[in-house]
């Protein structure tokens, strides 16, 4: 899909969803009716350790903070008037040193099975607003098109608390020695919206 396409797209469904209960501030909505809106290219990431057998309890820790290379996201939500429109995820994995930092973790292609047959799944205030096996995601990044891409798109809106969880099947491991440590990297690709400054 062309860039351009994939931008008038996105316009259309914030204004669709613009007369949904919730969704936008006050300032945000009177924006978005009067076409004063501007999307920008944008990936969000959060990148987190896991369990010894692939699992997580949540990647976006209550205590997270907003860390170039650990996580783009503001600590567990997007701050007040920051909005994102997801239009497709990317998933990957790096293996390191105990106490390494996430954010110093090469993150690749390269799965192992017990988290390739698991499931991501996403949350926004309680809410579920992504469930997808993994493989899913992993069989798309293996070919060009580098992500999954959605099927409809996802609005992060601003001030709700993010919660995800990564599962996999009883019994599974990542294989790794004890002195190494799992990471997974959950990228979300879209745009970023703001008001165009007239």
């Amino acid at each position: 899909m062309k860039q351009t396409e994939l931008y008038g797209e996105v316009l259309a469904f914030l204004g669709s969803v613009a007369n949904e209960s919730g969704n936008f501030s006050t300032d945000m909505l009177a924006n978005i009716r009067s076409r004063n809106i501007k999307l920008q290219d944008s990936e969000i990431y959060i990148r987190q350790q896991l369990q010894a057998n692939g699992s997580s309890q949540d990647l976006f820790e209550k205590e997270l903070q907003k860390i170039v290379g650990e996580n783009l996201f503001d600590g567990n939500k997007l701050d007040t008037g920051r909005y994102f429109v997801a239009t497709a995820v990317r998933l990957t994995y790096g293996v390191a040193d105990k106490g390494t930092s996430r954010g110093l973790v090469e993150y690749t292609n390269n799965v192992p099975i017990t988290l390739l047959n698991g499931q991501i799944i996403q949350k926004m205030d309680s809410n579920i607003i992504m469930d997808l096996p993994i493989k899913s995601i992993v069989d798309a990044v293996n070919t060009d098109s580098y992500k999954y891409n959605f099927n409809k798109f996802l609005l992060f809106r601003d001030n709700k608390i993010l919660n995800a969880e990564v599962r996999v099947p009883s019994g599974g491991d990542l294989g790794l020695t004890v002195e190494k440590t799992g990471f997974i990297e959950i990228r979300y690709i879209g745009f970023e919206t703001a008001a165009s400054k007239k």
